[in-house]
């Protein structure tokens, strides 16, 4: 069954759920969704400033709303 449409969480609304306001972030690309039949997630990749690591912001769907999970470093 194809994704139709729905809304994803908003850079501003990362921003307030990773509550790091004291470093400069930047987000890289454009965020993705992965869907199966049980769950629904939102990654979108950051990368603070005054780190050399990539980090991804995970928000899982549950009903109609986004769901902050976790900020973890990205494995290349």
């Amino acid at each position: 069954m194809p994704i139709l449409k729905f809304s994803i969480p908003s850079d501003s609304e990362i921003l307030k759920d990773i509550n790091n306001s004291s470093n400069s972030l930047k987000f890289i690309g454009l965020g993705s969704v992965c869907q199966n039949i049980k769950e629904t997630i939102y990654i979108r990749m950051i990368k603070f400033n005054n780190e050399d690591f990539i980090k991804k912001v995970i928000y899982k769907k549950k009903g109609i709303v986004w769901d902050f999970k976790s900020v973890e470093v990205v494995n290349f």
